[in-house]
């Protein structure tokens, strides 16, 4: 799959999508550190939308 998606993905779109990831992560760290409910899966799609971002010309 990585080898198919290679071509694609630009700097840009890999900076996107570690940032979204970085901020998933955090909010998992809240739920499990202060026991809030910040509904990370329902969050999962803006990382498609953080890839497709980095292709929309500014």
């Amino acid at each position: 799959m990585a080898k198919l998606v290679a071509p694609i993905m630009t700097e840009s779109a890999i900076s996107n999508l570690s940032l979204v990831g970085s901020v998933l992560i955090f909010c998992v760290g809240v739920n499990l550190v202060w026991g809030k409910k910040v509904r990370v899966a329902n969050m999962l799609p803006a990382l498609i939308v953080a890839v497709i971002a980095a292709y929309i010309p500014i």
